[in-house]
């Protein structure tokens, strides 16, 4: 008897390829963000870390009989979603398939099929979630077998948050350019109530904005990590930090005026996630979650929703 086993990642499918099923690709929040300076590769150094939320786009993945790969939305109804909706080139999600099959030299096929709910140019990574869900649903829908230390490499090639929702972590310190990811073990949950103004944000623009502070202070992020792991809204809502925000509101004054109101509106300190454009507030639990958002439902805002990170 040959007892021979395939190592790993040698390519070729090692089991059975489903033909059709459906993941979450979730929205992630940023808590703590700072920027150390421009890298030699022309990326920026970070230090961030990221919440997995309960807010979610779904994607179908089925497979075909030829090797054509072809991204579709659910709903094309809807002319503001298919305007920030690429399908062409430019889609991550393509991107990402090619990506895979160019490492994996295979030949295989897939319609993916996109029920968005995260707005786009929001700061909550929509788009490098659509990306690790692709990464891990063709990896499935393919039958390759291929190891998470593959998928990550796979996934630093393509973008920077995108090894965070690879990892499958609820809370992460990403660091280097975003992709070196340590999973943070949180106690409780996680309540916030979340806006994002008329305008979304650009990143790359929001990071030409960005003048760099001489000093960081160690021991934010420290308290940062702190307070997930204590399960503390409390001590979240003192640490938290985002070095973008003012390049942010200077570059997209909506936000700095959505930060005032919701500020206003609720006695509580505002935070933004990302490069923008979202804005966040804290809540101790869904209840008040509830009745926070209720406050804010006659904000000038594109989009508003209470998310949670359980």
């Amino acid at each position: 008897m040959n007892t021979h086993r395939r190592p790993p990642d040698t390519f070729a499918p090692v089991s059975k390829p489903e033909p059709a099923f459906q993941l979450r690709s979730p929205a992630k929040i940023n808590v703590f963000l700072e920027v150390h300076g421009k890298r030699d590769d022309g990326f920026h150094e970070l230090e961030t870390v990221m919440l997995r939320t309960n807010l979610y786009d779904v994607l179908r993945f089925e497979a075909t009989t030829c090797d054509a790969l072809r991204v579709r939305l659910a709903d094309y109804s809807l002319p503001a979603l298919t305007a920030t909706f690429p399908l062409d080139d430019s889609n991550l999600i393509l991107r990402a398939a090619r990506a895979l099959r160019e490492r994996t030299q295979t030949r295989h096929g897939a319609v993916i099929t996109v029920n968005k709910q995260i707005p786009a140019e929001a700061g909550l990574a929509g788009g490098s979630s659509n990306a690790a869900t692709t990464l891990l649903g063709l990896n499935r829908l393919w039958g390759l077998n291929l190891t998470k230390q593959t998928l990550h490499e796979t996934a630093a090639s393509l973008g920077s948050d995108i090894n965070f929702f690879v990892e499958e972590c609820q809370s992460a310190l990403c660091t280097g350019r975003g992709e070196q990811v340590a999973p943070i073990q949180t106690s409780g949950c996680f309540h916030f109530v979340a806006a994002q103004p008329g305008s979304g944000n650009s990143t790359p623009e929001v990071f030409r904005q960005l003048e760099f502070a001489d000093v960081t202070d160690r021991r934010r992020i420290q308290s940062t990590i702190q307070a997930l792991q204590r399960g503390s809204t409390a001590h979240l809502q003192v640490a938290s930090f985002n070095r973008l925000t003012q390049a942010a509101q200077q570059l997209n004054p909506e936000i700095a005026e959505l930060m005032h109101n919701m500020k206003q509106m609720t006695d509580r300190a505002v935070f933004m996630s990302g490069s923008g454009s979202t804005c966040y507030i804290m809540a101790r639990n869904q209840r008040e979650a509830g009745r926070l958002k209720a406050r804010l439902q006659h904000l000038n805002c594109r989009w508003l929703g209470a998310l949670n990170v359980r």
